[in-house]
């Protein structure tokens, strides 16, 4: 939930930090009900773009808009036009609502028909981080005021350069892909690092606001006592101390908690989930078998094959009903995506690179996100299925760990991961340890391996599996 949280701050919170040190504007009402106003028409206008797919088109103007506003805002803000200045306000808060609205795309705050708690929680968080982005707006115009005029024309700066950069790294990416612009090596890199590190500019925004509001809290008059200044302006002193101090206390708590969502974000939320770590299994005459009993508490149990060249087979069983054995085993790759694995969450099961979830009682059916199925029988007490099964599911799965192998022409030791040279043949992997040895494997394979049975791609799809129904 906190993605609608960050959405917000992505979007609006260097808008409201620059607009806030822009200076006075006729009335923070005014100011307020253009910003208002504006981000609601450009989130309304993302909404009727994209129901006729010109969302992207939108995006692309609206970024040219506001990276010339912002070129112009600071000569404009300069003119003593107090409407010039709204209008300039109100076509930044537009722009910026059509930002919200690509960014906010994917995660609409109503899900369905019914107000469900979850919508009702993630519009509170909406409605509190635009809370606080007021009083934050509300707050830097009274830190405008105090600072010195080059510590604020500084911060515009700055404020402004960040702004731009994210504006044009965005604009960069979209005309590379229309065309417009070339796709230069250099161009193409400094874009790049440009999107890649816009990711950081919001933790920039709240150093400037924390550095600006201290500089603000050095500018509080200093203790005087009463017999020097006498009681009344030693009272005037102490409210504008108190008065400042308020002001930069409160500043301080809106930046703590807007970096709690954004570091919560960062560093727990946004992260994908991981694989439990399976369970090396080995096979007895050929066969593996998991007793029934392991599976009766619904969980998922992961296990993994390690092939004699080193390849990590990863697969895992789980029983799809409660109180009834229903046992199902599957690879931990997924035709679609490849082979980041599943995790489970309550009755779904989960796809680590997609993100899809899958209803438990569908697992070991063929097609979209599913696990990829494979035969097996279950006799009632425990689940057998044979290594030549597993060992055509080799090619699903890009791990290999170090392991001691042998080259097929000379029988010289090596370790896989080290040896200069590899042939695949028959869907399996052989290391040599010389050019020579390889060159000969390669002229005839069969001499030295005999006729390889052949391990599956994913490409191959779930016809080269054999009959996986139960």
């Amino acid at each position: 939930m906190s993605i609608y949280f960050i959405h917000v701050m992505q979007a609006l919170l260097g808008f409201t930090l620059l607009s806030a040190l822009w200076g006075k504007y006729p009335s923070l009402k005014a100011t307020f009900l253009a910003s208002f106003i504006g981000i609601w028409i450009g989130i309304g206008l993302f909404e009727f773009a994209n129901l006729y797919l010109w969302d992207t088109t939108l995006k692309l103007y609206a970024n040219g808009v506001i990276a010339v506003l912002l070129l112009l805002g600071w000569a404009v803000c300069l003119l003593p036009f107090k409407s010039v200045k709204l209008a300039l306000i109100a076509l930044l808060a537009i722009s910026f609502g059509i930002e919200y609205g690509t960014l906010s795309r994917d995660f609409p705050l109503l899900k369905g028909a019914l107000l469900d708690t979850l919508s009702i929680v993630s519009l509170g968080i909406v409605i509190l981080s635009a809370g606080l982005l007021l009083l934050l707006y509300w707050l830097m115009t009274k830190v405008a005021e105090k600072i010195r005029p080059s510590v604020r024309n500084t911060a515009i700066a700055l404020t402004t350069l960040f702004l731009l950069l994210d504006i044009l790294g965005e604009l960069g990416i979209a005309l590379m892909r229309l065309g417009v612009l070339p796709t230069s090596t250099w161009l193409l890199s400094a874009v790049a690092k440009v999107l890649h590190y816009s990711a950081f500019f919001t933790y920039i925004y709240l150093a400037i606001i924390v550095v600006l509001s201290t500089l603000f809290l050095r500018q509080q008059p200093r203790k005087e006592p009463k017999e020097t200044v006498g009681v009344i302006a030693s009272r005037r002193i102490r409210a504008t101390r108190a008065h400042l101090q308020k002001i930069f206390t409160c500043n301080i708590m809106i930046v703590l908690t807007m970096s709690a969502f954004i570091l919560y974000y960062d560093l727990v939320a946004s992260r994908p989930p991981t694989i439990s770590t399976p369970t090396i299994l080995e096979p007895v005459n050929g066969e593996f078998k998991i007793p029934m009993e392991l599976l009766r508490d619904n969980d998922l149990h992961r296990f993994a094959y390690i092939t004699d060249e080193g390849n990590k087979i990863r697969f895992f069983l789980l029983n799809r009903y409660k109180g009834k054995d229903a046992p199902v085993a599957v690879f931990d790759a997924c035709m679609i995506c490849g082979d980041m694995g599943y995790v489970k969450k309550g009755d779904e099961l989960i796809c680590i690179s997609c993100n899809v979830r899958i209803f438990i009682p569908s697992v070991g059916k063929e097609g979209g996100c599913n696990p990829i199925p494979f035969p097996y029988q279950f006799d009632g007490k425990e689940i057998i299925f044979k290594l030549e099964t597993i060992l055509k599911g080799v090619n699903y799965f890009s791990e290999v760990v170090e392991k001691s192998v042998s080259d097929p022409v000379s029988g010289a030791k090596m370790i896989n991961l080290k040896a200069p040279k590899t042939y695949v043949f028959g869907g399996k992997t052989y290391y040599f340890e010389n050019n020579d040895t390889y060159e000969k494997f390669k002229e005839n394979p069969e001499r030295y391996v005999g006729t390889a049975s052949e391990s599956h791609w994913r490409a191959q799809g779930y016809q080269a599996l054999g009959d996986v129904s139960k």
